[in-house]
């Protein structure tokens, strides 16, 4: 739906500031830029490591890349990863293929096999999308022996419409797995024989499906020359905070040779407990890691650094002079701790406890005090002493929780506690 943004109205001012109100970082109406406030380094060095220069890919690289990307929950990484996407998903640069796995897949059962099931449907969607003329013999094949099983036919055809009685050919793989691609969610947010069998035939020999698939890039990349399409490929994961941290561990530090072997430059995005595991793991020499750095709150005295930024988030959604006091939204800023998910979510829980009224200072310390309880009513006796203590500079395990609920912030390589919980810890 659309909103004559910034919105007017106590209805609409809550509904644009639900965490899942989505932001499409090419609306200016919307969107903020935090460039001048973020050390961009790393967006410099992945886009050098990519060959990347001006926009423009210079040649392929020689060999392919995988990027490990992290951040605070809510720090705007979905945000940058799409804008980075848009950036170079261009003829002269990357035939870049954006995953929200969220979107595509059923988040809550993902298993590390369905990775591979995802990169291979977002990628016909996109050719689909590019109207490339594609015939690949690998993707039959993989078709073909995904679907052997006669049960499995029968499901196919029985549930989701999908002929799979006879062998796939080359030229009609494309556009069986669109069809495929198009049921995926449900097939694999449920305990089906099709997804039991695909993700069983993955487990058992990972490696014969990233030849597979290896060759299906092959392929590609010969037509992508062909046509005078960009130059190369880039797959881009995102959504990946609600995914199982078991998942991560094992694509990511138990058997990261696999991705390792897949022919394509990849970025992924991981949560941040899963950052700091694979970062203190053997497996860390596979990726190149960066990590997204929270937005700097100034320091008392001091000029300030990103304030009037943190504000305009909130000032390009809703009318702050007809909803809020300017004080109420200082105040929100500086209880964000520096996240941008968590000052929306202040404002939007300030503005449902005004009830259609103007948000004072007084409501928005109200609102500050009860997030700040729900929050410490998430703590074990553990979590808090770790917290008392101050002795959340280790990558322990009790640590990687309180980073990725954000009950300990990170920013520019400085850790401390959410400053919704001040004074509630010894209470």
């Amino acid at each position: 739906m659309d909103y004559p943004f910034p919105v007017e109205d106590a209805y609409d001012a809550l509904e644009v500031t639900e965490l899942d109100f989505a932001i499409d970082p090419l609306d200016d109406k919307v969107y903020v830029d935090f460039d001048s406030v973020r050390d961009k380094t790393y967006l410099d060095r992945i886009k050098f490591n990519l060959r990347i220069k001006d926009g423009t890919l210079e040649t392929p690289t020689k060999k392919y890349h995988k990027f490990i990307f992290s951040g605070h929950k809510g720090s705007g990484k979905s945000v940058e990863l799409k804008r980075f996407h848009n950036s170079v998903n261009k003829p002269n640069c990357y035939l870049s293929v954006h995953i929200d796995i969220e979107q595509e897949m059923e988040v809550g059962g993902f298993q590390s096999e369905d990775l591979f099931v995802i990169l291979i449907a977002k990628l016909m969607e996109r050719i689909d999308e590019e109207k490339i003329s594609f015939k690949s013999d690998a993707l039959s094949q993989i078709i073909n022996e995904w679907t052997s099983d006669k049960e499995t036919k029968e499901e196919l055809s029985k549930n989701y419409q999908l002929d799979a009685s006879g062998e796939v050919s080359a030229s009609s793989a494309l556009p069986w797995f669109i069809s495929f691609k198009s049921s995926l969610k449900s097939i694999f947010s449920v305990s089906s024989k099709t997804s039991t069998t695909i993700r069983q035939k993955i487990k058992s020999n990972p490696l014969h499906l990233i030849a597979q698939f290896n060759d299906i890039l092959s392929e590609l990349r010969k037509e992508l020359e062909n046509k005078q399409k960009p130059k190369d490929i880039l797959f881009v994961f995102d959504g990946t905070e609600k995914i199982s941290y078991d998942v991560y561990k094992k694509l990511f530090v138990k058997d990261p040779h696999i991705i390792r072997e897949i022919d394509a430059n990849i970025i992924f995005s991981v949560p941040i407990n899963s950052y700091f595991t694979i970062r203190t793991s053997p497996a860390v020499e596979f990726f190149h890691i960066f990590y997204l750095p929270m937005v700097k709150l100034s320091k008392e005295n001091q000029p300030q650094l990103s304030e009037s930024l943190l504000s305009e988030v909130i000032s390009k959604r809703i009318k702050i002079d007809k909803l809020m006091t300017t004080e109420a939204l200082d105040l929100c800023v500086k209880k964000s701790g520096g996240c941008i998910r968590q000052l929306i979510r202040i404002v939007n829980t300030s503005i449902s406890m005004a009830l259609g009224a103007k948000v004072t200072q007084e409501i928005a310390e109200r609102s500050i005090k009860k997030l700040g309880h729900d929050m410490k009513d998430t703590l074990t006796s553990a979590h808090l002493e770790v917290l008392k203590d101050k002795k959340y500079e280790t990558a322990d395990a009790i640590v990687l929780e309180l980073l990725l609920s954000l009950v300990v912030l990170k920013y520019n390589g400085d850790r401390g506690v959410n400053p919704l919980l001040e004074g509630l810890l010894d209470a």
